[in-house]
């Protein structure tokens, strides 16, 4: 599926030079609490009980969170422009033009994968953000799985969600998970499990590198990608020889520096990277650790941790940490605090009984929500129960509110799958479990209108700042 050729790289047009920085607003300090009653500090989860305050300053360089990790994906609105903002709510479900995707629905009614037009997986986990515009950019994909044609998909939409352009691209991608950003260029960025390609403001696209660098047979699995201040690109992702990767692009396409991270275990993983607070990278994923008195389990999905990676611009390691038990806790996306230079962590976590394998974590799946400093110390951990297990990786992403707070959106146990949780102290704490027929919720960012756009499966959801979307 991968291409073969020496020459990975495939020139669609000459390379466009790199214009201004996405800016965004910087917030007014309130508080921020999650507060369950385990938090000494004031960082707990509902009762608004945060003396210290907790807040996003958004203003350097441009951040997203990645896309879902499958899981992953949170991202600050990112316009300098002077564009109009218009309060807008909907919900649409979003597919390429002759594509018939089958949703959940029709799934949970028992049609056969196999009689879909395009199987679910291809509509599942797409990645949406709002651009200059007021607009939004979507990554989705085309195909089914196992023909062997799957494509990589942009579409583009006016401020109400309608259709104003769409483009597939010759990048397979029909399985995994897949990310975009609008880039400082007016350009889009698309990254997913087979590559990363580049288009001008149209959709044209202007160059692609299918593989990871120098093994352009090999998946690099990219999860996740930002655009930093000093205007290149960062690619995270893996397991590529059972570690994880950081691969930084310059905008017209060139390879600067691909750097490898983890130990001897198999399936170590990024699923988001940020921009840190000093203008160095921060990741985090999941790194697979020993069962007992063996270094590295044989189950190696069974056992691992949340894990945090703190780079320099050139990829150097600058520290690693990594949090949980003996059992699985896994990371899956990160934004910024300012009240102590420091960051919160949104993962997923299960005590299983090891024999009995991951099915044991479906009575007790929890989300995590960590709280660390800028060198990495935990200062707080919060556990909510209700997360549905997903044995690849359940879909969950992190974003900042208005007033300093913070919005997750993941997959819940049950009927009403999507879960929405917005918290803080400056914040009015809400938390919804609606039933829209999706696979959770994948993507979330805070658009200009203080609202959120959410992506779960093939739906987009556009929410006002109380999470209504009616």
């Amino acid at each position: 599926m991968i291409s073969c050729k020496s020459d990975d790289t495939e020139k669609v047009n000459e390379p466009i030079s790199k214009a201004g920085d996405t800016v965004n607003g910087v917030l007014d300090p309130v508080g921020e609490g999650i507060n369950d009653g385990l938090d000494p500090v004031g960082e707990g989860i509902n009762d608004g009980l945060d003396s210290v305050g907790d807040v996003v300053n958004d203003g350097v360089g441009a951040i997203t969170g990645g896309s879902t990790g499958g899981t992953g994906g949170g991202s600050e609105s990112g316009s300098d422009k002077d564009v109009p903002i218009i309060h807008t709510k909907f919900i649409k479900k979003m597919t390429l033009s002759g594509e018939e995707y089958c949703d959940s629905e029709e799934i949970k009614k028992g049609i056969p994968v196999s009689n879909c037009d395009a199987v679910d997986y291809c509509s599942v986990n797409f990645d949406i953000k709002q651009t200059d515009d007021g607009g939004y950019i979507i990554a989705a994909c085309k195909g089914k799985i196992g023909d062997g044609d799957g494509k990589a998909g942009l579409i583009k939409t006016d401020v109400y969600g309608e259709k104003q352009w769409e483009k597939t691209y010759s990048l397979d991608d029909y399985w995994g998970n897949r990310d975009v950003i609008q880039t400082s260029d007016g350009g889009y960025l698309f990254v997913g499990w087979t590559g990363v390609l580049k288009t001008d403001s149209s959709g044209k696209m202007l160059w692609k590198k299918k593989g990871f660098p120098g093994k352009p047979a090999t998946n690099p699995y990219y999860e996740d990608v930002i655009e930093h201040s000093n205007g290149n690109y960062y690619l995270v992702g893996g397991p590529v020889l059972e570690q994880a990767i950081m691969v930084k692009i310059s905008p017209t396409g060139s390879v600067l520096k691909t750097k490898s991270y983890g130990g001897n275990c198999a399936d170590d993983i990024f699923r988001s990277v940020i921009e840190s607070n000093d203008g160095k990278l921060i990741m985090v994923g999941e790194k697979t650790h020993g069962n007992g008195p063996y270094p590295c389990s044989f189950y190696f999905r069974y056992w691992k941790d949340i894990w945090v990676v703190k780079i320099g611009k050139n990829g150097g390691k600058i520290w690693d940490k990594e949090y949980g038990g003996k059992y699985l806790e896994k990371g899956t996306d990160i934004v910024r605090t300012t009240d102590s230079d420091g960051y919160i962590v949104l993962g997923q976590k299960c005590a299983h009984r090891g024999a009995g394998g991951l099915g044991d974590c479906a009575p007790d799946f929890k989300a995590v929500i960590l709280k660390i400093n800028e060198e990495g110390d935990k200062l707080n951990e919060s556990f909510l129960p209700g997360l549905r297990h997903r044995e690849w990786g359940t879909v969950m992403a992190l974003a900042n509110t208005h007033l300093g707070g913070y919005v997750f959106v993941t997959d819940s146990k049950g009927k009403n799958n999507l879960w929405i949780k917005k918290w803080g102290s400056g914040e009015k704490n809400m938390e919804l479990k609606l039933d829209l027929g999706s696979l959770g919720g994948s993507s979330i960012m805070r658009t200009n209108d203080n609202g959120f756009i959410i992506s779960a499966g093939s739906k987009i959801i556009k929410t006002d700042s109380n999470l209504s979307y009616e």
